[in-house]
Parts: structure tokens; C-alpha cells; sequence
């Protein structure tokens, strides 16, 4: 059977982000060339079209390969086939899922470098837009964007923040879990938009950041960079309240921290953790500045605090 001019394009996007990732990843427990093999043979096959994002459609999922990338953490790479809205053609996206407790880098097709943080996902085609770089953000990010001066780079999270850059360094918390959601620039300059305010675009400087919920956007100045010390997989707290504390473990560990002793909360925390060391080496350590007791249920995936 001959394989069409979309078949052909498909598999060709397909091989380029297999070099791509190769050049990055390191396997455990899988025989990479027979899921390479698996996946080439779904691509050739017909599926259903839905839409996918903002920018394209899609068709269902091709393969999801357990890699560790970086050589460090473990992660995610979904492979699904589309169109273009725009001009029809074939497209390869690759759904990168950092998993909870897990740091992940990745190099996208233009060389940018991301690093998701645990919990988070990234979309992108195999082949950017011939006018735009545009990615999909679920969770948290930080990016150093190759720069071109013709294509800018936009990163959209499920929210509606939208940031634009042509080369720059910036971070972008963006978890659906959060009440706000915050776009912070450390080398550049990008623009930041959000639907809930459609006639503004905010210019940041370097080591300014937005913070956007609901109904509000602020810009403000920052100094002291430790939010972003997760890329380096720490916590770093300072004077952080114990509430604040837990909803980071919470949501890095995938786990459910329940406090009983409400007075636990209004505790603050100075600190410098590993991540690697788990939840509970965290709170063995917080445990030496205020004494308290917790018990753990592995079963129920719960912690609680008295």
C-alpha cells in the first residue's frame, strides 16, 4: 500500500522529534525501538478529527512512552497527529507531562529550552507556525527562548494568560489550581495578555512579573528569585506560612496534607529543602522549628498534621 503526501509528512515530522528527544532522553524498562515502531504504524492509520487548543485540530493519541529526560526525572511524552487549521497540513504535537515529584527539561524544535515543574504539561508542534512559535502551558514553566526577531514565541495556558517573547528567559505559573497565575521576566522582554482583559497588553522589564487572577492584573518589581528555584529541584521558604508551605508539598508531591491543629497554620518556615528527599524529610525538618505530630496513610495518599 502506497502512503499518502499527508502519511509521508506525518512520519517525517514523527522522525524529527524522535531525533529531537533522542539527543535528550534516557530509557528505562522499554524497548524504545518497537514503541518508535508502534508508533509510525498508528500514524499511517485514518483517525477522527476534533479540535485541539487554540491553533489546531487533532487526532486521538498515537503513544505515551514512560522516559526520563535530562537524565534525571521521570516523565511523559504523549505523540498525537493533526491539521492545521490555518493551511490544513499535517502536524505532529508532542504532549510533554511532568510527573508529580519530577523536574523536567526539554528542547523544543526552535532549540528553546523548558523546564516543567511537577504536575505541569507541555504542547508543541513538531514544526512551529512560519509566523509564530506558539506552545501550550498546563502548570508551571520556565523558558529560555532562542531568539528570532520574525517569529515570536508565545506560550498560552489553559487560563487565557498569553505571553510573547522573541528571546528571553521567564517563568510562567500557571496551575488551574491556583487563584492567581504569575508571568515573571528575568532576561529580555516580553508582553503579557489575559482574557479577562482583552484591550491591555503589560511590557515587562527585566525582573518584573504580573500576577493575574479573575479580575486583576499587577505589575510589580522583584528581587529575591527562590519561586523559581524548583528548576533546580529545591524549596527554598522564607518566612513562608505553614499553609503556604503545604500547598507547594501538596501539589510537587501529589499528596493530600490535612492540618487538625489549626494553630499549626499561622507557623512561618525559613528553609532549604531537596525535593528528592520527599514529603516527609520536608516535614521531619519543619518539625525541629515547631514540634508537631503527623501520621501518614500510604493507601489513601494522605497526610495529617496535629
Amino acid at each position: 500500500m502506497r502512503e499518502s503526501g499527508d502519511e509521508k509528512s506525518t512520519l517525517r515530522q514523527i522522525e524529527k522529534i524522535k531525533a529531537l528527544s533522542e539527543d535528550m532522553l534516557e530509557y528505562q524498562a522499554i524497548d524504545v525501538h518497537k514503541a518508535w515502531q508502534s508508533m509510525e504504524r498508528r500514524a499511517k492509520r485514518k483517525a477522527s478529527m476534533r479540535m485541539f487548543s487554540l491553533f489546531f485540530t487533532r487526532a486521538a493519541a498515537i503513544l505515551v512512552v514512560p522516559l526520563l529526560i535530562s537524565s534525571l526525572f521521570f516523565s511523559y511524552l504523549y505523540y498525537t497527529t493533526g491539521r492545521n487549521v490555518k493551511t490544513g497540513a499535517s502536524v505532529v504535537f508532542a504532549e510533554i507531562s511532568s510527573m508529580p515529584g519530577t523536574i523536567t527539561r526539554l528542547v523544543l524544535p526552535d532549540q528553546s529550552v523548558v523546564w516543567l515543574n511537577a504536575g505541569s504539561r507541555l504542547v508543541y508542534p513538531s514544526v512551529f507556525d512560519e509566523k509564530e512559535r506558539k506552545v501550550q502551558l498546563f502548570g508551571e514553566g520556565y523558558f529560555e527562548v532562542e531568539a528570532d526577531s520574525e517569529h515570536p514565541f508565545s506560550v498560552s495556558t489553559s487560563e487565557g494568560l498569553r505571553v510573547i517573547a522573541y528571546g528571553t528567559k521567564f517563568n510562567v505559573n500557571a496551575y488551574d489550581t491556583e487563584e492567581y497565575f504569575v508571568a515573571s521576566l528575568v532576561e529580555g522582554a516580553v508582553s503579557v495578555s489575559c482574557v479577562h482583559n482583552r484591550n491591555s497588553s503589560y511590557a515587562l522589564q527585566p525582573r518584573q512579573q504580573i500576577v493575574v487572577s479573575d479580575h486583576s492584573s499587577k505589575v510589580s518589581s522583584f528581587e529575591n528569585t527562590d519561586f523559581m528555584a524548583w528548576k533546580e529541584g529545591v524549596f527554598i521558604f522564607d518566612d513562608m506560612l505553614l499553609t503556604d508551605i503545604i500547598k507547594k508539598l501538596e501539589l510537587y508531591y501529589d499528596v493530600s496534607i490535612i492540618v487538625k491543629n489549626t494553630k499549626l497554620g499561622n507557623f512561618r518556615y525559613t528553609g532549604k529543602f531537596r525535593q528528592r528527599d520527599g514529603v516527609e524529610s520536608v516535614l521531619r525538618k519543619l518539625q525541629i522549628v515547631y514540634p508537631f505530630k503527623y501520621t501518614k496513610d500510604d493507601d489513601r495518599n494522605l497526610i495529617v498534621l496535629q
